[in-house]
């Protein structure tokens, strides 16, 4: 921007010694030094007064940005969110067309599975399972399930 060279230097000294004086030319240079000492010193402090706000607005944004995520956190209602949740899937379900099997079809299923093709040649007695398995006379009577078993 200011290009200055060697021969424009050597005019502005010529000139100040002439229009200031060898006598007074150390006074007007030491003046001129504190001035753009000063001058540099206010800059500076302008510089960090205007960091120091640019900082501060930044936490100001961050600290508003946590208190957001604090009150969201305070909003968290897990029971809320899991009752929530569940009725969501139970809309979902009865919307659905039922594809399952009747219940008794699952049980009379289930206590086939677990009922063995043949007993054993050298058990005497049947398993439980296998009792379970056969038609009982009692209708209440509920099959055996491994869970049950000790």
């Amino acid at each position: 921007m200011f290009d200055i060279g060697w021969t424009e230097l050597m005019v502005i000294a010529c000139v100040a010694i002439i229009v200031v004086g060898p006598k007074d030319l150390p006074r007007m240079l030491r003046t001129l030094g504190q001035t753009i000492g000063k001058a540099r010193r206010m800059s500076r402090e302008f510089q960090l007064t205007f960091n120091d706000a640019l900082r501060e607005a930044e936490q100001q944004a961050d600290i508003a940005d946590m208190k957001k995520q604090v009150e969201d956190v305070a909003n968290f209602n897990p029971l809320g969110d899991l009752k929530k949740s569940i009725e969501e899937d139970a809309a979902q379900k009865a919307s659905k067309p039922m594809t399952t099997k009747p219940p008794s079809a699952q049980s009379e299923t289930a206590v086939e599975e677990i009922a063995p093709a043949e007993p054993a040649k050298g058990d005497a007695e049947q398993p439980e399972a296998v009792a379970a398995a056969e038609p009982a006379d009692n209708p209440d009577r509920k099959p055996v399930t491994e869970d049950v078993k000790a």
